[in-house]
């Protein structure tokens, strides 16, 4: 009998540890889909009230990989006026290093350092993504499981539990945890649950649109909807290059120049 229980431990152990490590394989695949050199474009945010009342965010953004542990991100607000020549830069890191960000706010023609460790960094622009929901792609922090997969809008989908290794990382990324769902064919996440910290549905990412790129895959359209306040916010990418951009766009210097 004792063999016997052993025997199922191992086995049980053994099963386990492969789950985990294709939970871990398909979140890699995912990201290594993301990682394009450079790629630029027109980015616009649609903000939709509860009541159906909506305002517009334009800008351009200007995207480059680094590496495999550090991608960069700007944005350049021509509309609505009132942020017009506001910039932000974003690096997001992959291997532990905490992210940065830079605004450079023309009013008072200054640039500000801004931390992106409480509740996912705040609000992007107002709209219904933190600003980690944009460029945080890390791993390394969270604790995660692969789940039964499922069908979703007629695509097999892998889907993976992730939280927080510690409250303080749960609160970091402000989520008590979320369910991923990613495209057996590509590992593209096409939806994303985030649920608060009593447990209770908080958002819904979905991916509408995006770009095959092969090897790599760009959501050209993903919306973002708080299902507590009934806010919705869907962006868009259009006009999109791959050109190289010049390294000095990713400063905080550019900002202020540009």
């Amino acid at each position: 009998m004792r063999r016997v229980f052993i025997l199922f431990l191992f086995i049980t152990m053994t099963a386990l540890s492969v789950q985990a490590q294709s939970a871990q394989e398909i979140l890699d695949s995912f990201s290594k889909s993301l990682a394009i050199p450079t790629i630029q474009g027109a980015f616009q945010v649609q903000l939709i009230a509860k009541n159906g009342d909506t305002r517009e965010i334009q800008a351009r953004v200007y995207q480059h990989s680094v590496d495999e542990f550090q991608s960069d991100r700007l944005f350049l607000f021509d509309f609505p006026p009132t942020v017009r020549g506001t910039g932000l830069l974003m690096n997001a890191f992959f291997d532990g290093r905490d992210n940065n960000m830079w605004i450079y706010l023309p009013a008072v023609k200054r640039i500000k350092r801004i931390s992106l460790n409480d509740s996912g960094g705040g609000y992007f622009m107002g709209s219904d993504f933190t600003y980690n929901d944009l460029i945080s792609n890390s791993y390394d922090k969270l604790e995660f499981e692969r789940l039964e997969d499922k069908v979703l809008n007629g695509q097999d989908c892998y889907v993976i539990k992730a939280w927080g290794s510690s409250l303080q990382d749960r609160q970091e990324h402000g989520y008590g945890y979320t369910l991923s769902y990613h495209r057996k064919d590509n590992y593209l996440m096409i939806k994303r649950e985030y649920f608060d910290f009593e447990g209770q549905l908080l958002k819904v990412y979905a991916t509408g649109q995006f770009l095959d790129m092969s090897p790599y895959i760009y959501p050209t359209e993903i919306s973002m909807e708080n299902v507590q306040t009934g806010h919705k916010s869907i962006l868009t990418v259009t006009d999109i290059s791959t050109e190289d951009i010049p390294q000095r766009y990713f400063t905080p210097r550019f900002l202020q120049n540009n």
